[in-house]
């Protein structure tokens, strides 16, 4: 379920006010307890599109059809408790358990993630014609301040907000692309396992997964595996992929200085 509230904010995000799929990904999002109780032809009425609108956007977002998102509805359930939960929560000092659960995070991320993986990523960056990383929702925000980052060091990015767009990406990509997934516990690369990529065995790009979640260390799609630590809940990010992202783009920085590539615009 929070899969698809995933793909229903990037459209909602990446839709000009007014379009179909636009009014569609926006009732459903407003609607979402309610959303099990709607057949196809309901929804196209409520979200004044035909019943082919509302086909058309199930399969834009990586579902075959309605009936497939439809059951996601079915194991909605009120979230916040859990959302905001993360260890040493305090209400009476909210502020301070806060930072305090922050910290104790990326002291975590600091112990676990390998320094010298994050050089290699940073090697491959620079030596890679081309480069493109993708995430969802708070991972697709470092993203975008990766992609700047990366100019400052004359390295251009590529990256997709959409799913589809993303799926369509990483397929269409050669040998010469590296591809990068921030994916915190894995639903993004799950995404993707959904559809099976259809990828070249002999022109295929280079992908690399950067997770706390260690059950994708040995996915067939994963050519390199970044793993770092950290205790689940409110607290775990983004903060630890924006420091990721931090040492990433100082790597890279450094690196190019040192060998005197005059990329930096």
């Amino acid at each position: 379920m929070f899969n698809m509230v995933i793909m229903l904010l990037a459209t909602l995000n990446s839709e000009p006010v007014g379009t179909n799929d636009y009014r569609i990904s926006r009732f459903i999002l407003s609607n979402l307890k309610d959303m099990h109780k709607y057949n196809i032809s309901q929804l196209a009425k409520a979200c004044f599109v035909s019943n082919s609108s509302v086909s058309r956007f199930c399969r834009k977002i990586g579902f075959r059809d309605f009936n497939e998102l439809k059951h996601q509805f079915f194991q909605w359930t009120d979230i916040a408790d859990t959302k905001f939960m993360f260890a040493g929560r305090r209400e009476e000092a909210l502020k301070d358990s806060y930072i305090d659960s922050i910290i104790k995070n990326l002291q975590l991320l600091k112990e676990s993630i390998q320094e010298t993986e994050l050089q290699q990523l940073a090697k491959d960056i620079l030596t890679y014609p081309k480069v493109a990383a993708f995430g969802s929702l708070h991972s697709q925000s470092v993203v975008l301040n990766l992609q700047t980052d990366l100019l400052t060091s004359g390295i251009v990015m590529d990256t997709r907000s959409r799913f589809q767009e993303q799926l369509e990406y990483i397929e269409e990509a050669d040998n010469e692309t590296l591809i990068l997934l921030f994916s915190r516990g894995g639903s993004h690369l799950k995404r993707f396992l959904i559809h099976d990529l259809e990828l070249s065995k002999n022109n295929r790009p280079k992908i690399v997964m950067i997770s706390a979640n260690r059950g994708f260390r040995n996915n067939k799609y994963i050519d390199q595996f970044i793993y770092y630590d950290e205790k689940e809940g409110f607290t775990a990010y983004p903060y630890a992929f924006e420091a990721i992202k931090g040492i990433l783009a100082l790597e890279v920085y450094m690196q190019n200085k040192k060998r005197g590539w005059n990329r930096s615009v």
